[in-house]
């Protein structure tokens, strides 16, 4: 083709548009360029289209529908000649095309029609009614259309889905997929690439903690980061998406147990003993050798973390659909120390707890034990309550003890009692498991121990 025929910008190509699949597409090309500078955009089309069709034997489903890769009717190298066809035809304007204004750039160009054969999840003629004005597709620019075809390259295949991740952070969006990009090129290059990029995870969430953990480590002074996996299908009669967010609150969360040396010990012990595997059986977790231990098919099988990395874990599980851990925290602190500056800062960054509510649980918790011929006695209460009068009755009670031996200060006054301790909207569930959770690591704390298990069915996430 005539240089001077190719009327493609640059810039629209690369560029960040807030589109999760443009803008994948766009740091695939960017990345691609780095590497070859002097090749056309033609050039990288033909040669991904080579790696989609020699490489990956055309498997591409996940993404386009019929399009000219996927397209059954069309065999060999006859797919790289219609893609190269069709993107021709899109830089030299010879397609079907009409004036208007880019659905994903926003700028006023000529535009093309978007089906599920050359874009993701877009509708295609047969839906025309989904369309502004009856359309055949939406509308886009050329440079948009290009950018999609690259997405495959900078995608992973999570379980039976593609997951495509972005952030609000371009530097963290670039770090994911140049790394995929840098995995493709090396499996190529050792002649073992056989299709899209397969994860090492089966399960979105842990997904998404793992590379949160590599963004941690890679990027050490950026704490203002939000993770979104899209789990995705364009594939036949049945496409869907489903997104996972790891929003900024638990990023930073994350990433201060992570990094903090005084409490990042006490939480990898509590975060990994929660692995699950369903197809195991008497599955123990050896905290001194970081592995578990269990019986499939009646053959005892260690794994590393490597490997139940992978499990479920329903603690993470919570984290990224904003459920309560309180519950994992309660059953774990009965047995195992565990800092109680973790459930602080969770309550307080996630939960968004008053730092005075919390202040005024750790000081009812000390009240407790320093009655310590009453001690069992009144953690044994705590255990038993069923409903907010008979736990409210209690700190009461609690108050008038405290009246009681003549101390200056109160428990606790009724503004805090009302403002701190029940505010509106504050579950006596979520305080009483607070306190509980501070009675049994103080208790750890100053070596009182008492043969007072706590029941599974007393506990609430």
């Amino acid at each position: 083709m005539n240089d001077n025929q190719i009327k493609v910008n640059n810039n629209w190509l690369t560029r960040i548009t807030g589109d999760p699949f443009a803008d994948v597409g766009g740091l695939v090309i960017k990345k691609l360029l780095e590497q070859s500078p002097e090749k056309p955009i033609l050039q990288l089309i033909e040669d991904t289209a080579k790696i989609y069709v020699n490489k990956w034997s055309g498997k591409i489903h996940p993404f386009f529908l019929n399009s000219t890769i996927t397209q059954p009717a069309f065999k060999g190298e006859r797919k790289i000649t219609e893609t190269l066809k069709f993107y021709k035809g899109l830089l030299e304007e010879t397609l079907p095309n009409e004036e208007g204004y880019c659905r994903i750039l926003g700028e006023q160009t000529k535009l093309f029609t978007a089906g599920r054969d050359n874009h993701i999840l877009s509708g295609s003629g047969t839906f025309m009614n989904f369309h502004h004005f009856f359309q055949g597709g939406l509308m886009l620019s050329k440079e948009a259309l290009i950018r999609v075809f690259f997405v495959p390259f900078g995608t992973q295949l999570l379980s039976d889905k593609i997951a495509l991740l972005t952030s609000n952070e371009p530097e963290v969006t670039s770090l994911f997929i140049n790394k995929i990009i840098q995995d493709n090129q090396d499996k190529i290059g050792k002649g073992s690439a056989k299709g899209i990029l397969r994860s090492d995870f089966n399960k979105p969430s842990n997904a998404l903690f793992e590379f949160a953990h590599e963004c941690i480590r890679k990027l050490e002074d950026n704490e203002n980061i939000t993770l979104n996996l899209y789990h995705f299908t364009n594939f036949g009669a049945a496409p869907e998406v489903q997104l996972y967010t790891l929003p900024t609150n638990v990023y930073k969360f994350y990433s201060w147990v992570s990094k903090q040396r005084k409490v990042a010990e006490d939480w990898k012990k509590f975060i990994r003993h929660h692995y699950k595997n369903s197809k195991a059986k008497s599955l123990v977790y050896n905290a001194q050798k970081d592995v578990f231990e269990y019986q499939l098919k009646k053959q005892n099988e260690i794994a590393g973390f490597d490997k139940f990395k992978t499990w479920y874990n329903p603690v993470l599980n919570n984290l990224l659909q904003g459920k309560s851990i309180l519950g994992f925290i309660l059953k774990w602190s009965i047995k195992n120390p565990f800092q109680l500056n973790i459930v602080k800062a969770y309550q307080k960054n996630i939960r968004n707890m008053n730092v005075k509510t919390l202040e005024k649980i750790e000081k009812i918790a000390d009240f407790i034990l320093e009655n310590k011929h009453e001690a069992k006695k009144l953690l044994t209460q705590v255990r038993g309550f069923e409903n907010a009068y008979s736990f409210k009755r209690f700190l009461v009670y609690l108050q008038e003890k405290n009246h009681a031996n003549r101390t200056k200060e109160p428990l606790f006054s009724m503004k805090e009692y009302v403002e701190y301790l029940f505010p509106e909207g504050t579950s006596w569930k979520e305080i009483r498991t607070l306190l509980l959770i501070c009675l049994y690591q103080k208790m750890h704390e100053q070596e009182i121990f008492f043969d007072n298990p706590i029941l599974s069915e007393e506990v609430e996430n």
